[in-house]
């Protein structure tokens, strides 16, 4: 069993709710607590939770939306559904938004125990697979530095692709000759992508070279996801022009210089 591990438990039924609580803090879980689905997502910004186990049926955003939304900002967070009123319709719901678990109540203590045990052993899965894609992607970068290949290398001081031009001492940016006013975060990540235009980067290398430290695979998407999005909107790409950034799913992105006008 993973001790201290830290569980939200979104019920808005005060009796099962607590009865949840008291049952896995026996355990030996750090345990939070909520009463409806936006109470449930504040605490999901505020605390890292390793594993959501909320109910259907709730008056402020349902346990179908908030595992719909905690996805959405968590993609590998492990979300157990937990009901008293099963249909096929929610059970599909469940399957289709890669809920971990399905429960029905009334639900025994060993049942609850198990899912629980059951759903955190998948994240310690996912955890060490990140990790091991860490230690690929290290050691492939390794080895493509010592091997014969040369790559085109932009100076020091000046990055240009396409019609993006970047000045790495000044931290000044420009795209078709009209500046861009970037966070330095957002100077780095995309001086970065701009250096080897095409060449994919994974999340955790982009987060280390934008950032300045290193983190899990997991945390690492959903920080720099947030950077890309904020720079896609800075940069304005037309629509009949390629991305200048590409999102490679699952690894990470790659910037594509724009076609320029003749």
């Amino acid at each position: 069993m993973t001790m201290r591990a830290r569980l939200l438990i979104v019920d808005d039924e005060v009796t099962i709710r607590h009865f949840l609580v008291r049952i896995l803090e026996r355990e030996g879980y750090d345990v939070l607590a909520a009463a409806d689905g936006m109470e449930a997502l504040n605490l999901l910004a505020l605390h890292p939770i390793d594993l959501l186990l909320t109910d259907i049926r709730m008056d402020r955003l349902n346990g179908v939306a908030l595992l719909e939304e905690a996805k959405i900002r968590y993609p590998n967070m492990i979300v157990i559904l937990l009901t008293g009123y099963a249909t096929v319709e929610t059970a599909v719901t469940a399957l289709r938004h890669k809920a971990s678990n399905y429960l029905l109540k009334p639900i025994k203590n060993e049942e609850l125990i198990a899912a629980v045990e059951l759903g955190l052993n998948e994240r310690q899965r996912e955890q060490r697979r990140d990790r091991i894609e860490q230690l690929a992607t290290h050691f492939s970068s390794v080895m493509l530095n010592e091997s014969e290949i040369v790559l085109p290398v932009q100076s020091s001081r000046h990055i240009s692709c396409g019609l993006l031009s970047l000045d790495t001492t000044r931290y000044a940016a420009s795209l078709n000759q009209q500046p861009l006013n970037l966070t330095p975060t957002e100077f780095r990540l995309l001086s970065k992508l701009a250096r080897v235009p095409g060449e994919t980067f994974d999340y955790v290398t982009l987060v280390h070279e934008a950032c300045g430290y290193m983190c899990l695979r997991q945390e690492a998407q959903e920080i720099i996801g947030t950077h890309i999005r904020n720079l896609r909107q800075k940069l304005g790409v037309d629509t009949d022009q390629p991305l200048y950034i590409e999102s490679i799913r699952s690894i990470g992105y790659r910037l594509i210089p724009p076609k320029t006008t003749d």
